[in-house]
């Protein structure tokens, strides 16, 4: 098991973990470009030929370097919030991080053969799995009182009602793939263009109101 110790925001422990988990996002999101590998004279005699042999795996491609940076921005945000780190909250980053590690091995799988449901389905897996121990580790830092500002309970609640859409969408879409078609549950993605930025208005501002409940509780308490 881990230790409780704690590494402050100051320190170079802290400084370390952070630097290990942007270069593996790095790496990540620089590896993907090699799962577009079809550079045969045939594909490239014409633009419709290159895109017939690498269309899919630019798609891919594309879809992941989203959700690569996606999960980095995330990941920098929770950072940003943390005074402090412990074993526990670095071991649970290093199982997120096995999850971004993964995108480039799943994203060649849907890219050379997305016509099949399980690449899609396990993509989804991967995808799903990645921000759910994400949060798990944000919330856990949080009872752990590691952040700079601990949230309520209300507050956390709201929390983690934001951060199921991700992983309900891309859940969800496995049952696509495989009853209806799996370029159909990638289409399903799409929906995340809308339901992302409505779910974070939507917990942003009921997060708001229990913020301002929970700071007006604090401030009965001290008179």
């Amino acid at each position: 098991m881990p230790t409780d110790r704690r590494y402050d925001r100051e320190g170079v422990e802290f400084a370390r973990a952070v630097t290990f988990f942007d270069a593996i996002y790095a790496f990540s999101v620089t590896l993907l470009i090699t799962t577009v590998d079809d550079f045969s004279p045939e594909a490239w005699a014409s633009l419709p030929a290159l895109w017939a042999a690498n269309g899919k795996s630019l798609m891919a491609f594309a879809i992941s370097f989203a959700v690569v940076v996606s999960f980095w921005r995330g990941s920098h945000q929770a950072v940003a919030a943390l005074a402090a780190m412990n074993g526990r909250i670095i071991l649970l980053s290093c199982l997120s991080m096995f999850g971004v590690v993964l995108i480039p091995f799943a994203t060649e799988a849907m890219g050379k053969l997305g016509d099949l449901p399980l690449p899609v389905s396990v993509y989804a897996v991967v995808i799903a799995g990645t921000s759910l121990m994400h949060h798990y580790m944000e919330d856990q830092a949080d009872l752990a009182d590691l952040r700079h500002r601990r949230r309520s309970p209300a507050q956390r609640r709201w929390h983690w009602a934001g951060a199921a859409v991700l992983p309900a969408v891309f859940i969800l879409s496995i049952p696509i793939a495989y009853l209806v078609s799996p370029t159909v549950a990638q289409y399903s993605w799409a929906s995340l263009f809308v339901l992302g930025p409505a779910a974070g208005a939507w917990t942003a501002r009921h997060g708001g109101q229990a913020a301002e409940a929970a700071d007006a509780d604090a401030d009965d308490t001290a008179a």
